[in-house]
């Protein structure tokens, strides 16, 4: 089997953002390493057929842009992103989180509407295996937030209100996984996020989705 590009698209639960690591003062963060976060441990998971590539970005979100802080967008970076990468043979789409955050004022609708728009623009593309046609996409839905007590760089709740919408994604996710003919794994049924923020996976969490989408990669190119 020839090697299989493989591209993980993500926010921070993609960088591997460590729970209850950010201070809003002085802004400091903490990273989980390569053998912790869910992209490296695939890596291991999967062997040596298996490229994966990690863009995770914090406070990446579908199409919008924050007032004070750009190019966090997916719409605005997975075009470029995917040119430098290609070709590729399957694309890893975990965003949709930070979009609840209350600044953005989005329904869940919205947010939906915000991954269709990534997803055309990846079936727009010739970046696939070869450089003939897209790459194929494998959709995650964001897990449910546990509570709305992260505190941002204005100690303000930037999730409240959020939880609602959360629980929405697999309902709204899946179903554009059924229409844009995307693979899909709904993590809120196998994975919650750390009760230390209730917005980061904890270790354990980034080894459920590592098992998951290895087992469910090796079912797509089976």
């Amino acid at each position: 089997m020839s090697i299989k590009n493989i591209l993980c698209f993500g926010d921070s639960n993609t960088w591997g953002f460590v729970p209850g690591a950010f201070d809003p003062e002085t802004l400091y963060m903490k990273r989980y390493s390569i053998l912790e976060r869910w992209p490296g441990l695939l890596r291991d998971m999967l062997g040596a057929d298996y490229h994966i590539i990690e863009e995770g970005l914090n406070g990446r979100t579908t199409n919008v842009e924050y007032p004070d802080l750009s190019g966090r967008s997916g719409t605005s970076y997975i075009l470029p992103c995917l040119y430098s990468h290609s070709p590729l043979d399957l694309i890893i789409l975990n965003i949709g989180i930070n979009d609840t955050k209350v600044i953005f004022e989005r329904s869940i609708i919205e947010i939906s509407e915000g991954m269709a728009e990534i997803i055309d623009l990846i079936r727009s593309t010739s970046y696939g295996p070869d450089m003939q046609g897209p790459p194929q996409i494998l959709l995650l839905s964001p897990s449910a937030l546990t509570h709305e007590g992260y505190i941002d760089q204005n100690n303000e709740s930037a999730f409240k209100g959020g939880m609602e919408k959360s629980l929405s994604f697999n309902k709204y996710y899946k179903k554009i996984a059924l229409e844009k003919d995307c693979h899909y794994v709904n993590l809120q049924a196998i994975v919650k996020y750390s009760e230390i923020d209730g917005l980061h996976y904890d270790k354990r969490g980034h080894a459920v989705i590592a098992s998951v989408v290895a087992s469910k990669i090796k079912e797509i190119f089976s």
